[in-house]
């Protein structure tokens, strides 16, 4: 069975299907955004937002740098049905036991004063863990067929949507709305592990301790990566919340969503050209590729500035465009970061440049808390000055990375 799968890879139909996924994920957050907003209020929605944050940095640890890793395995052994069962294996097996430790882990995060007003909260929404744990899209990623995630996707999207307009209705109803989505979750995630296990009748293995250490160690290095790349980006949520309002927060998650949304082709582009990358090395296609994404996403931040002030009261409502301020501070991750995507992703995990991706992310992480500290010891620490500090540190990684790509002679 498993050696049909590859005979059958469609890439322009896993593009779409990927694209799609990407949309129905970023489409349903901002729906829920635009209406969780207007009906939590500002401080509501900030505090949600706030607790996501820290909740995410667990969610991180659970995935341990597979969802960025873990399909290279899937492509690398997709004809070999023994080893391709000890991969998916072990990956779960690591995944089960880091999701349980996300709760002892808490409990030292929990004598922080700031953080324990939260906990119940926070003990609630890291349940998310458990679809986490349970969803392969790195699998379905590998052998390129994402239709039945695209699915999967659209269906628990569409009802999670459903649940909190007709239930979710004041600002007291947080915990009901976070019930709803750790609920979707989880059975987005068990649907997702039966379509694997019917698509290549996968079956537990036993795996040594050695082999689990094996994947363990390779996943590490991804896992740090990711670890950096939280640093700045979660961890300015966290920073503005635990220093500043919980309307503060939601501005800039406002902001910052909305540059996201116009990365969201670039990161499919990235998924859907991976696998292709992994078998080799195109340096033409890879030129062609970061020209035209360069000029699309810098059209992107005009049009977006030119309209920002719309765009804002669209998503937030009319309490949310006092907030206008930041979306020009972070107009220009949108080019900034679909560039670095490209060169990290496509071009030097898939080919094997693993340290020097890590690296990249790990020396952007520490000018990051060092940028930090230096503003905070100064007194120099304010709302509009982290924000510069968090575009700062993706300009750092994509110089950074376009150093190892061009020493490397990867482009």
């Amino acid at each position: 069975m498993k050696n049909t799968i590859a005979s059958k890879i469609n890439p322009i139909l896993n593009f779409l299907n990927i694209g799609l996924i990407k949309f129905l994920n970023i489409g349903s957050k901002y729906i829920l955004v635009g209406y969780l907003i207007r009906v939590l209020g500002e401080n509501g929605y900030g505090t949600l937002t706030w607790v996501d944050s820290i909740v995410q940095y667990f969610i991180m640890l659970i995935n341990f740098g597979f969802d960025l890793y873990a399909a290279k395995y899937v492509v690398e052994n997709i004809s070999n049905s023994q080893k391709l069962d000890e991969v998916i294996s072990s990956i779960y097996y690591i995944k089960s036991v880091l999701f349980l430790l996300c709760f002892l882990l808490l409990i030292p995060l929990s004598f922080n004063f700031q953080i324990n007003s939260y906990i119940n909260l926070i003990l609630l929404m890291l349940i998310l863990g458990l679809g986490e744990v349970l969803m392969p899209i790195w699998f379905f990623q590998g052998i390129e067929k994402m239709k039945m995630v695209t699915i999967l996707t659209f269906s628990t999207k569409t009802v999670l949507i459903l649940l909190t307009m007709f239930f979710v209705k004041k600002s007291t109803d947080l915990n009901l709305y976070i019930v709803f989505l750790v609920v979707i979750n989880a059975v987005w995630g068990v649907l997702g592990f039966l379509k694997m296990k019917k698509e290549i009748q996968f079956e537990f293995i036993t795996i040594s301790k050695t082999t689990l250490i094996k994947y363990l160690k390779e996943g590490y290095m991804f896992f740090v990566g990711k670890v950096s790349t939280f640093m700045f980006n979660m961890g300015t949520l966290f920073i503005i919340g635990y220093f500043y309002s919980k309307g503060n927060v939601a501005g800039f998650d406002i902001a910052i969503k909305i540059v996201f949304v116009f990365i969201i082709p670039f990161e499919v582009l990235q998924q859907a050209i991976y696998p292709k990358f992994v078998r080799g090395i195109n340096k033409s296609l890879i030129k062609k590729i970061l020209i035209y994404s360069l000029i699309f996403s810098l059209l992107m931040a005009i049009s977006t500035y030119l309209f920002s002030e719309k765009i804002i009261a669209i998503f937030g409502g009319a309490t949310m465009i006092k907030y206008n301020f930041i979306l020009p501070i972070v107009l220009p991750l949108i080019p900034i970061v679909s560039t670095t995507i490209i060169l990290g992703n496509c071009i030097m995990v898939a080919n094997g440049y693993y340290k020097e991706y890590n690296r990249s992310l790990i020396i952007t992480a520490l000018l990051f808390i060092l940028f930090i500290v230096i503003l905070r010891l100064s007194n120099n620490l304010n709302f509009i000055n982290i924000i510069i500090v968090r575009v700062l540190a993706d300009l750092i990684l994509l110089s950074i990375r376009f150093y190892f790509c061009r020493k490397y002679k990867l482009i």
